[in-house]
This record gives C-alpha cells, structure tokens and sequence, in this order.
C-alpha cells in the first residue's frame, strides 16, 4: 500500500502470528535479542529512512486500541456464556439419558436419544457460529483501527522523510529502538479527529 509516497507494510492481526520486532521465535517461545547498549537510544535518528511500528503495540496504547479490545472481551465473555449455558443443556439430557435407560419404555428412550442427538447438533452449530461471529467483529473492528491508523502513519513517515516503515507482522528479527514510531503514532492516532 503506497501512501504519502512511504511504503507501509502491514499484514492483517490474526492472519498470522505477530512476531515482537526484538525477539526470534524458537520453539515457540519468543527469546529477547540482547540490545548491545541501544536501549538507551531512545530518541528517533534523524538520518533514518526506515521506522518500524508495533501494530499491537499502537493497539495496547491508543484509546481507539483499547476501545476495540474491551469491546471485544465483552463479545468473547457474552458468547462463552452463552456455550457454556447450551452445553449445561445438553449435559442435562445426557444425565437424564443415562439415568433413564433402566427405567424408560423403549420408546421414551429412543426419544430421549433423539432429543440428545439434536441438542448436541445444536450446541455444535451454535458454537461455530459464536466463533463465526467473534471472529467476523475482530476483522471488522481491526480494519475500522487500520483505515484511521493508515493515514497518521503515512503523516508521521513523511514528516520524518522516511522511505519505508515496516510493521511487526513483516518478520523483523531486529531493529534499533529508537526507529519504533509505536509510541508516536499510538499518541497522534488518539489525537486524530474521529471521522
């Protein structure tokens, strides 16, 4: 995507693993790469033609960041509710099934089997679609987070003359410190005008 004349690099969230820009993955851990004394450089180099954002970083700081993820948790606790109530269900008709079978006619329990089966079916499908569902609102409300974040990313690069800024998602293994713009860009995307 080419905006204000600056590439940015960005891959959608949860299309694939973040990888943090300071750290290798190995073994499915992520380890920190030593800093070899740039910690301390913490003020942007002026000669730098590359930034680099944390995607994650910018969402955990702005307040558009932490009004998408509430609102999410909010939707991830209402449906797990929700499945945890339908699967108590269809727990019930199985201990009422296993209780019964003894006592039953044989048509009762044929029903009660078929009433089993059902609920189950049901709770499968209800699952998938609350999952369907949390996940359709992340994608909705990360493309609503990148549409107002684009913009203050191209504006930050080309008052910093930059050529390129890369994203977390673009497999960093390094990078200095000070050419992470997350910070920045968190604090302008907060002070940008809601459209």
């Amino acid at each position: 995507m080419i905006r204000c004349g600056v590439v940015v690099m960005v891959a959608a969230l949860g299309s694939t693993l973040p990888v943090s820009a300071q750290s290798v993955t190995g073994q499915g851990t992520a380890k920190p790469i030593p800093s070899q004394g740039m910690a301390a450089v913490r003020e942007f180099p002026k000669d730098s033609r590359i930034g680099y954002v944390d995607l994650e970083r910018v969402a955990a700081l702005s307040s558009e960041g932490k009004a998408a993820t509430a609102q999410l948790a909010a939707l991830r606790t209402k449906k797990a509710a929700e499945v945890a109530e339908r699967s108590k269900q269809v727990e019930l008709l199985q201990q009422k099934l296993s209780a019964g079978g003894a006592v039953l006619s044989e048509a009762a329990v044929t029903r009660l089997q078929r009433e089993f089966q059902r609920a189950q079916l049901d709770f499968q499908r209800f699952n998938e679609d609350a999952q369907a569902e949390v996940q359709d609102t992340q994608q909705q409300l990360w493309r609503a987070f990148t549409t107002r974040l684009f913009p203050v990313v191209g504006q930050v690069a080309t008052e910093k003359n930059l050529w390129a800024v890369l994203s977390s998602e673009t497999t960093l293994l390094w990078h200095l410190p000070a050419i992470d713009l997350s910070e920045e860009i968190a604090k302008r995307l907060d002070a940008a005008p809601q459209k």
